[in-house]
């Protein structure tokens, strides 16, 4: 959908998003001052993350499209034409993640704390990202196919009607969704950064994990009710895959931090952490997920992991100060990103999608509250190191 002033023929995609990106850095501007930030950083952080943004987003659907580009129409050069469309909101999250790190080396601040900044507003970026597709000519943000019922005429705003004749087709209105869950997220996003508890209590960084942990979280989600097309790779929803690991990526750094608390060896860690992965491999040895994660005619391959694991095991596990945490937190979210798959690959012959996407939404809220909890473990630990030093200093 286009719009002319002056002669110049403008886009109300571009515009919208535009719109919605200086929301963005105006707030990553307040939260800055309020931070302390060095006069100017959020400006600079602006400079660079506006091209480093588009430049991985672009990056990241020819990367997923790179067939496309090299066999079907066999002209490569098309993928620097930015200007024809084609981006990945996950490629444009690296690209602002990478500015971030840049803006502090040059400036000279904290990675963790000028991150929280950034990414505490990003939900003011996510909604002009999905309001604007709303003028994407139905392209984008358009979700599956459902049934005329009694459900899409008392709420008709949730679909989109797409007209065939006589014949009216109901589609799920993804983008719509996405902007109602990013003003939900916006709230406790701005809650942990104002936060005085949190604030003084948090590592430098926690509060950006933890937004993005939650919002990969609901993006799997979301991901799997579009139906447009867009960045996948043969059946894989790449954009899904990549929000998925944002919680396990948080997951395993408050891992980390946590096994350095309480003396733990990393070699200790990584095997208990490891046996829920091995239970899973020696499950697919009998049963398969699905036709993807199957491994009952290749028990070679699951036979040759499982004695690695078991020699891993042999060689650096020991019985003394095993945490139990980890191992259950490990497998719950191995067990949920598993419910999260069965539903994804059996979601195209359902008969109850409300089922279905309810099981992936507890999943995912599985998923979230893993990194969340050990989170919470590790704040509260700090806390009561600071009342025993407070106490200390009376007596």
């Amino acid at each position: 959908m286009t719009f002319t002033v002056f002669g110049y023929t403008g886009y109300w995609y571009g515009l919208i998003f535009g719109l919605g990106a200086l929301a963005y850095l105006g707030l990553a501007g307040v939260l800055g001052f309020h931070k302390r930030l060095p006069a100017g950083v959020i400006r600079l952080f602006g400079l660079i993350g506006l091209p480093m943004s588009l430049i991985f987003a672009r990056l990241g659907f020819c990367a997923v499209n790179f067939g496309y580009y090299t066999d079907t129409v066999s002209q490569p050069f098309l993928m620097l034409h930015f200007w024809d469309g084609g981006y990945s909101f996950f490629g444009m999250l690296i690209g602002l993640v990478i500015a971030t790190f840049l803006t502090a080396r040059i400036r000279k601040v904290r990675f963790g704390s000028l991150l929280d900044v950034t990414t505490a507003p990003l939900m003011l970026l996510v909604i002009g990202a999905r309001i604007a597709e709303a003028f994407s000519d139905g392209q984008l943000g358009i979700g599956r196919q459902v049934e005329e019922s009694l459900f899409t005429q008392l709420m008709p705003w949730l679909f989109v009607q797409e007209k065939m004749g006589t014949l009216v087709l109901f589609r799920l209105a993804v983008y719509r969704y996405e902007v109602a869950v990013a003003l939900m997220l916006l709230v406790p996003s701005l809650w942990l950064f104002f936060s005085r508890r949190q604030r003084r209590r948090a590592h430098a960084g926690d509060v950006a994990m933890i937004i993005y942990a939650l919002y990969g979280a609901a993006q799997v989600v979301l991901e799997s009710l579009r139906d447009d097309g867009h960045m996948v790779a043969g059946f894989i929803r790449v954009q899904q895959v990549g929000y998925i690991a944002l919680p396990v990526l948080a997951l395993i750094i408050f891992c980390a931090r946590y096994s350095r608390i309480r003396e733990i060896s990393t070699a200790r860690v990584t095997a208990w952490v490891a046996l829920p992965i091995a239970a899973l491999v020696g499950v697919l040895m009998v049963k398969p997920l699905n036709h993807v994660l199957d491994l009952t005619d290749k028990r070679m391959i699951g036979g040759v992991v499982l004695a690695f694991f078991a020699l891993y095991f042999i060689l650096f596990l020991r019985l003394k100060r095993v945490d139990w945490r980890l191992v259950v937190m490990w497998l719950v979210i191995l067990i949920a990103i598993a419910g999260c798959v069965m539903v994804e690959f059996s979601v195209d012959g359902s008969d109850n999608l409300l089922r279905d996407y309810g099981v992936m939404a507890g999943c995912c809220v599985l998923i979230f509250m893993m990194p969340y909890r050990l989170w919470r473990t590790l704040e509260n630990r700090v806390y009561r190191e600071e009342r025993i030093r407070v106490q200390i200093k009376q007596v």
